[in-house]
């Protein structure tokens, strides 16, 4: 008997990594489970409350290796989104809304200062940066906006959409659960590209150095934010006491967005961060599911920086576009997003 059950035994200790290794490289998507901290108890000891599922920017240098090691995938958030939707298809189905239209925004070329000194490391130091004239979209990419793109382009839509059609009631909500990969795209796919860390900031700030879209000092019923208790994005021209100072909406909450920078350190930081390098890209301005949870302070100043793997489709990460400007376009640009198929 012990003849036959060794070498079986052997056999199941040299196979089993090897199983464990092939389901891990498989490429299939993670379970609901492996995915949502809701359902780890072994996530809990950083994602705790009703906020679980944030990005806590300052536990950055343990992220990726914890995530790496529990195996939790690139889909942040889903379940308790999911719930929300599910309520709303309930409470809203039927409802028409008209379609916000995109428009694009000149940003005059000049010099402004970018970073900051007194917050965290990896945000200074405050350098000053010179740029061309470019144009910012107005407003982040909407859920009808971005159903155009899937429409015409086939593309997998965001995991939290019914099939290929966007949640009741969120016609004109940022478009979430996109990755790095589906923002650039996207903006490809409109004439578009995604903005550099430079342009957001100084769409953001203007050249005052202001340290919020509308000016010096917080102020309420300005932004999306967790501190304002929406608990959901909102439509996209909701907060116009919060534009920047060349009136885009959204510098601050809603979602965090998508820029084309990794997550480098700025000229002169000398400052070691174990996440800086060609592997994260950067986010900017902030989210209504901030980290205000964790301890970490205040996330949606206009120097304020976060950064995810791009393959990451997030509850609180959108994006918007930019265009570089041609001599003879410095007016509005077609957007083909602004026509949503009947």
């Amino acid at each position: 008997m012990n003849r036959f059950f060794r070498p079986l035994f052997l056999l199941t200790l040299i196979l089993a990594p090897l199983l464990f290794f092939l389901r891990g490289t498989s490429g299939e998507i993670a379970s609901k489970k492996k995915v949502d901290p809701y359902e780890r108890e072994d996530c809990r000891a950083c994602h705790k409350g009703p906020q679980m599922h944030q990005i806590d920017d300052s536990r950055a240098p343990w992220c990726v290796p914890c995530h790496r090691m529990h195996d939790v995938g690139t889909t942040l958030g889903l379940k308790t989104y999911s719930k929300q939707l599910l309520r709303l298809a309930e409470e809203k189905s039927g409802t028409a809304e008209g379609i916000v239209p995109q428009e694009m925004v000149l940003i005059p070329s000049g010099a402004f200062m970018m970073g900051e000194n007194f917050s965290k490391k990896s945000l200074g130091p405050r350098h000053k940066v010179s740029l061309d004239d470019y144009y910012m979209d107005r407003y982040h990419v909407t859920n009808a906006h971005y159903q155009v793109f899937v429409d015409a382009t086939r593309r997998l839509p965001p995991p939290h959409w019914f099939g290929t059609q966007y949640p009741p009631a969120k016609a004109n909500h940022p478009v979430s659960f996109v990755s790095w990969f589906d923002a650039e795209a996207y903006c490809r796919w409109a004439g578009k590209r995604l903005p550099t860390e430079a342009e957001w900031e100084k769409a953001a700030r203007g050249t005052d150095g202001r340290m919020f879209p509308w000016g010096t000092a917080y102020e309420k019923l300005r932004a999306n934010i967790y501190q304002e208790g929406y608990k959901d994005t909102t439509p996209v021209d909701r907060f116009p006491e919060g534009k920047s100072p060349y009136g885009i909406y959204d510098m601050a909450g809603n979602l965090f967005q998508w820029t084309s920078n990794w997550f480098l350190p700025y000229p002169g930081n000398e400052v070691p961060h174990p996440n800086f390098g060609e592997t994260l890209k950067v986010l900017r301005g902030g989210s209504f599911y901030d980290c205000s949870n964790y301890r970490c302070g205040i996330s949606f100043q206009t120097f304020n920086r976060i950064s995810l793997l791009p393959q990451t489709r997030a509850i609180s990460a959108g994006f918007r576009c930019a265009k570089s400007a041609e001599p003879n376009t410095k007016n509005r640009s077609e957007d083909p997003s602004k026509e949503r198929k009947s």
